[in-house]
């Protein structure tokens, strides 16, 4: 499934130098190593890892895979591309405009429109709440500064519901499960990753999904500059597997589950499963981020800045590339 990320706190984003590795093949030519985060067991690029294609595609532009590590939030993604040992990751837009905001080595060159089935604000099934607006005088379990927290502040906005009015309880996604599941706090606001399993494993139903919410969260694909500049043939040979890849899978989203297991902890079963399909049916392909795109980001970083989630204006264009010009004019 496709995982939708957020941010921790910006003071771990420390930028330093780096770039792409390099290898040397049997013939004796150098050979670009892309570093991208590890796919785990499902999506495309999982199966491109089992099946070699990306490696394949690669190959046609000098350039193979290297599978570095498991991200599954994007600020420590983007920490390890400032510390030149990532070369690209995936996250969201929310997730992004804070870690944009700390001068990454990083740009923004591939975009997947709002996943709105498969975000918003969960509770439990016999929780009196019903509505956003019954949400005042409660708890809301979020993440700090990124989705989580972008989804809460955004449906109470939409709805019209003080944000003084709404306890924002900040906890990281992985330890949220349990505080929601033992009734600590009254609502979750979350996305995919989290929220399918509170569905199918602790009783919970979405009050109100990414679209009732009028979500703008994009998802959101970052190439480090280094690799940028010095190799742009080899993001727009990733660009055009990823974007084919993507729509491969919203076609028949099944073949894309549990590529290396069909049992334990990373397996996707029964009611899970049925929800995974059914969201990424509902799902738009990698496309090429545009003027339509750069404005949907920029409105997230205002309503940020107006939420005093970020202390600063942003200017998201500066950190965004045309993949389909790249090499013609280096970014």
């Amino acid at each position: 499934m496709r995982k939708l990320l957020l941010a921790l706190p910006l003071a771990l984003l420390a930028t330093a130098c780096g770039g792409p590795d390099t290898t040397t093949t049997a013939a004796g030519q150098e050979q670009v190593v892309v570093r991208i985060s590890d796919p785990g067991n499902s999506g495309f690029l999982a199966v491109a890892k089992k099946d070699g294609s990306l490696d394949a595609a690669l190959a046609k532009v000098n350039a193979k895979v290297k599978w570095a590590g498991d991200f599954s939030v994007f600020a420590p993604a983007a920490q390890a591309i400032n510390a030149g040992s990532l070369d690209i990751a995936t996250g969201s837009i929310t997730s992004g405009v804070t870690a944009l905001a700390v001068k990454p080595s990083f740009k923004i060159f591939a975009t997947v429109p709002p996943d709105l089935a498969g975000e918003g604000i969960v509770v439990k099934k016999d929780s009196p709440i019903r509505s956003v607006a019954d949400l005042a005088g409660r708890s809301v379990a979020v993440g700090h500064g990124g989705t989580s927290e972008y989804l809460l502040l955004k449906a109470l906005q939409t709805f019209g519901v003080p944000v003084e009015k709404v306890k924002r309880v900040y906890l990281p996604p992985p330890q949220t499960a349990p505080v929601f599941g033992s009734g600590k706090v009254d609502a979750w606001s979350t996305f995919s990753t989290f929220l399918i399993p509170a569905v199918t494993d602790l009783g919970a139903r979405v009050l109100a999904d990414g679209e009732a919410i009028k979500s703008d969260n994009y998802v959101i694909y970052v190439a480090a500059n280094k690799l940028l500049q010095e190799h742009p043939e080899v993001v727009k040979a990733l660009f055009a597997f990823i974007k084919e890849g993507s729509a491969k899978e919203i076609a028949d989203p099944a073949a894309y589950l549990n590529v290396f297991t069909q049992t334990g902890p990373q397996a996707v079963q029964g009611e899970q499963k049925e929800l995974v399909v059914g969201i990424q049916e509902k799902g738009r392909p990698v496309q090429a981020v545009t003027a339509a795109e750069i404005t949907k980001y920029q409105d997230v970083a205002r309503f940020f800045l107006d939420q005093k989630v970020l202390t600063a204006p942003l200017d998201v264009s500066q950190h965004v590339v045309d993949v389909n010009t790249l090499g013609s004019a280096r970014s």
